[in-house]
């Protein structure tokens, strides 16, 4: 499904909210006040129920709201409020980060490519490099290439970070529909401890991952099926006896910047959809179960005794789900062939094998690659940038588009976007590309 047909249509009218949709029958709210609300019996997926029209308070009005503070949405946020943009982030946790620190996905995947002269090279920059070097600072991250971090660490120095920037910040707190004015979006709903309340923009950036915002707001889209896993950490991995009778090497693993701490990583089961909130459901408690069990296990062998679960992630390791049809469509051949491109917002790098013309190419092998701007701007919505995962690039690209060094060079580009159309006063597909990429270099990213 392309349109939100399914959704409540939120119409701006004359400063009002109203929301509408068919109904056949009443049901009774069983509370003895004659109070009732109508009920639809004929649509194909069951019954639904006419949500009775109220007034939503208006909790701010701001320059750049930011949807999502996973990597993407967190430097989206950070670079919106360096141009002197008002900014709110709004995300759905206690924490920022997303999968990179709740998801316990710690690698900072990919810092590093070939140049054109085929040397290896680092290509992350800008917002990104500021995080890991702090963290680097702090002793919580190991490795030059590809860091890996405490995310602990991370959600504080992420936190400090928003500070310092001085962006608006919203936990706990869910967007649950859009306000449209034609292709233009008003505002977004949330959903809090304190009610629904609704926070209106002249820039929305939609860093939910899942593309929830475009989906709302009505732009066309593809989906994705793909693996869904859940990461945990091990305890005491430095207390393993491997003299012990018996012994036998198992799978714990890789180090984090805590001693005797590995993260365990889980590729789960293929071709799950991300958007089915009962499978999200099911997976969740079937992975639980199947690392406590396992853990259960190491530690029955010898020499693995003291070994512990320490935490399973606070999110599902969600790979993929909805990606953009946006302005440009990003090809495996432009990453694969050093593309450059006018509007680029920056470089991300390599850290997998990707099959590419019938061959395997190695990360060894591969080159950096070039983003460019179009990709991040829908069709429809004037007012939306996107940024994270759901992008818009060839389903081919999804090793590359989802991991944390693109969601972080995608969330800055689209920051710096959404804060330069607010002062240029034009909406941000209609930015001026050469003012974004000399922004974004003041911003210490890299272009190539």
């Amino acid at each position: 499904m392309k349109r939100r047909d399914f959704v409540n249509r939120v119409i701006l009218t004359g400063g009002a909210l109203s929301l509408g949709i068919g109904c056949k029958s009443k049901v009774r709210t069983g509370t003895g006040t004659e109070k009732s609300m109508p009920v639809s019996t004929d649509t194909a997926s069951g019954r639904t129920i006419r949500e009775p029209e109220r007034e939503i308070p208006v909790l701010a009005e701001t320059d750049v709201l930011v949807i999502g503070g996973g990597p993407a949405g967190t430097a989206a946020a950070i670079a919106a409020s360096r141009t002197g943009a008002e900014t709110y982030l709004v995300e759905r946790y206690n924490h920022l980060g997303g999968l990179w620190t709740g998801g316990l996905v710690l690698p900072l995947l990919s810092t590093h490519a070939l140049d054109r002269h085929k040397r290896q090279r680092k290509v992350i920059f800008g917002i990104g490099e500021e995080m890991s070097g702090r963290l680097f600072d702090l002793g919580m991250a190991i490795h030059e290439v590809n860091p890996v971090i405490d995310p602990e660490a991370g959600k504080f120095v992420l936190d400090e970070m928003i500070r310092e920037a001085g962006v608006r910040m919203l936990y706990h707190s869910w967007a649950s529909n859009v306000i449209m004015d034609g292709n233009v979006i008003r505002g977004v709903f949330i959903e809090t401890k304190s009610g629904r309340m609704a926070v209106l923009a002249k820039v929305v950036i939609d860093c939910t991952g899942d593309g929830d915002i475009f989906h709302l707001a009505g732009d066309d889209y593809d989906t994705m099926n793909y693996a869904i896993g859940l990461v945990h950490r091990l305890g005491n991995v430095d207390r393993i006896d491997p003299d012990k009778p018996g012994y036998e090497k198992k799978n714990l693993g890789d180090p984090t910047p805590l001693k005797g701490v590995n993260w365990v990583n889980m590729w789960g089961r293929e071709n799950q959809d991300a958007l089915d909130v009962v499978n999200l459901s099911n997976l969740q408690m079937d992975y639980r179960r199947e690392i406590w069990n396992s853990v259960q296990e190491l530690r029955k062998t010898p020499g693995h005794e003291e070994v512990f679960l320490l935490d399973t992630a606070s999110q599902l390791g969600v790979r993929m789900s909805r990606i953009l049809d946006g302005e440009y469509r990003l090809r495996l051949e432009d990453t694969m062939t050093y593309r450059s491109f006018s509007d680029a917002i920056g470089i991300s790098g390599a850290w997998t094998t990707m099959l590419y013309r019938g061959r395997k190419i190695p990360a060894s092998e591969r080159p950096w690659w070039q983003i460019p701007y179009r990709s991040l701007v829908p069709r429809k919505t004037e007012n939306l940038l996107v940024a994270g995962r759901c992008f818009c690039f060839e389903k081919e690209l999804v090793e590359d588009t989802r991991i944390i060094g693109t969601c972080l060079v995608t969330g800055q580009g689209a920051g710096a976007a959404a804060g330069l159309a607010v002062r240029e006063k034009v909406f941000p597909r209609n930015v001026n590309v050469k003012r974004l990429r000399d922004l974004l270099k003041q911003q210490g990213v890299w272009m190539g």
